[in-house]
């Protein structure tokens, strides 16, 4: 039987064509003997099956050569490497070209770029920021006692620590289904447990005034417009423990915060019904909040991305980083966080870009810190990807985190932040240091400020955050097409897996929809499916940061 011939474009994607010399294959299976015709005019031939997602290099590559994709090295060969061979885990090993440093001329998240490509980039900006310019240049959101702006308003029941959590839920659900309707509460969001697992056997001192000040954080979050906080009585962070510093970081606490003790209750059942006559108080109170015009300076957007695969460094992730560009460009603010996934080459990076030498210096300290955290328990901090991200065609951490920080967009870096640490009246894009687990990051994120998380998959999660609402952007459509969880679909920038189409939509076109549907979820005419669902209210603070005791 003759082998099959095609061009490499309706194939595979070839992102940085100046400088990879490996592309992913879009196609649901290639037959070994395939023979694959390049843009250079040469041709290779498959020596074994290559599926969806996987990485066929483009010649011959000696043993301890760079590996390269997105424009920058992602490991080291252990072996030569055949043309037309997949490239995995197995023949490479995540090691960096010792002297490799990011070129200064490129404009993408990966800084390489010939003069064409940055051609094509720059036209696809200025079409970006044209496109922006029509947009309106403020949204309608809740603003806040201190002059912060929420774009939902929630009543939030938080839990002092894992011993009130069972009550805290009860309290919630039974709100939901028997106190709160739209109808009755217009301008309120819904009723959101926010429970956490720690609040006792932990030291005393630093790390109950960490965990303290983080739960003054949840509750004083723009998003929450009132709260109930729930305690035992008798744990490290009880009512008489963390009044003061709930006071200190909740402006208008008396109006906004009403405590419940279930010790002080009487029990568990008392507490309840305790617990449901104060949120029915809350919830007349937040209602009288409404929505007004702030500018989109005002707005602090959240990315993350979780389930990743190969399509997510090449289209979610960058779709996303336009429209945190555009958010940037109106004056507002961008977190990223997961510190082990901005690793290797995309640190390097990173570092280029860096605004000033101190966010510089305190991104390389963020990593060093990261590594000894994980050296600890004796483990290697490059051990990040799941079985997930490897079925989906992420070789290693390093091509990991060169797909993970295209969601950051191509704006200077500004700054670093500490785990819970706020990010106030500071502007632009920032790393907030956390872990790559998404039940940790995805909340540290709001507790950094964010209003709105965008968050991209390729694997399908349907997480979402009590403290805000999560929109889920796919990095390929067929996930979009089964999932039921997926927002956005940025698959559109892929060529068609099966007859090899061109792509139906480009990077300025995605990045301005996910930029409009961030618009519009700021506005609450949105609700992502995560929010809707009514389940997912995760939260998640990171506990491991001090011993158990």
């Amino acid at each position: 039987m003759t082998a099959s011939s095609f061009d490499l474009a309706t194939i595979a994607v070839l992102a940085v064509p100046e400088a990879d010399n490996v592309a992913a294959v879009v196609r649901s299976y290639l037959p070994a003997g395939t023979r694959i015709r390049l843009p250079t005019g040469d041709s290779l031939t498959l020596p074994a099956p290559a599926h969806t997602g996987q990485s066929i290099a483009l010649g011959r590559i000696a043993k301890n050569a760079p590996v390269i994709a997105l424009g920058a090295p992602f490991g080291l060969t252990r072996r030569a490497i055949a043309a037309g061979e997949v490239v995995d885990a197995g023949n490479v090993k995540p090691e960096l070209p010792p002297r490799w440093r990011p070129p200064t001329g490129g404009t993408g998240a990966n800084g390489r770029a010939s003069a064409a490509t940055r051609g094509a980039r720059r036209a696809a900006a200025s079409d970006g920021n044209a496109a922006a310019a029509n947009l309106p240049a403020t949204f309608a959101g809740f603003h806040r006692p201190g002059g912060r702006v929420g774009v939902r308003n929630y009543v939030a029941v938080v839990t002092s620590g894992m011993c009130a959590a069972s009550e805290a839920r009860e309290i919630a659900r039974r709100a939901r289904a028997e106190l709160y309707s739209r109808q009755r509460y217009p301008n309120v969001d819904g009723v959101v447990a926010v429970v956490q697992e720690s609040g006792c056997g932990m030291p005393d001192g630093a790390a109950v005034d960490c965990l303290s000040r983080l739960l003054g954080q949840a509750i004083a979050h723009p998003n929450i417009g009132a709260a109930l906080y729930i305690d035992l009585g008798c744990g490290k962070t009880c009512l008489a423990c963390s009044t003061p510093h709930l006071r200190a970081a909740v402006p208008a606490y008396n109006q906004r915060v009403r405590p419940l003790g279930i010790q002080a209750s009487g029990g568990s059942r008392r507490a309840i019904a305790a617990g449901l006559e104060r949120i029915e108080e809350l919830l007349e109170f937040a209602n009288r909040s409404q929505r007004h015009t702030a500018p989109l300076s005002a707005l602090t957007l959240g990315v993350k991305c979780g389930g990743s695969d190969r399509w997510s460094g090449l289209t979610a992730n960058p779709a996303l980083g336009w429209a945190a560009d555009r958010v940037v460009a109106a004056g507002g603010t961008v977190l990223i966080g997961e510190v082990p996934e901005l690793q290797g080459a995309a640190h390097r990076v990173l570092m280029r870009r860096a605004a000033t030498p101190a966010a510089a210096r305190k991104l390389a300290a963020a990593q060093r810190r990261f590594q000894r955290y994980a050296a600890m328990f004796g483990e290697d901090y490059r051990e990040n990807p799941s079985p997930g991200n490897i079925a989906g065609g992420l070789a290693n951490v390093y091509l990991k985190s060169l797909g993970a920080l295209a969601k950051s967009g191509t704006s200077p870096l500004r700054d670093v932040l500490d785990y819970g640490e706020p990010a106030g009246d500071r502007r632009g894009l920032m790393v907030v240091y956390s872990p790559g687990y998404d039940q940790i990051s995805t909340p540290a994120l709001f507790l950094g400020g964010a209003q709105i998380v965008g968050f991209t998959t390729g694997r399908g999660t349907g997480i979402g955050c009590a403290l805000g609402p999560v929109l889920k952007i796919s990095t390929n459509s067929a996930l979009a097409r089964d999932n039921e969880d997926i927002d956005l679909d940025a698959g559109g920038m892929l060529p068609s897996s099966e007859d090899g189409q061109p792509p139906r939509a480009d990077l300025a076109a995605t990045g301005q929809a996910i930029f409009e549907r961030v618009l519009a979820i700021a506005n609450g005419d949105y609700r992502p499916r995560a929010e809707a669902s009514g389940i997912h209210d995760e939260f998640k603070i990171w506990e491991s940061l001090w011993p158990t005791l």
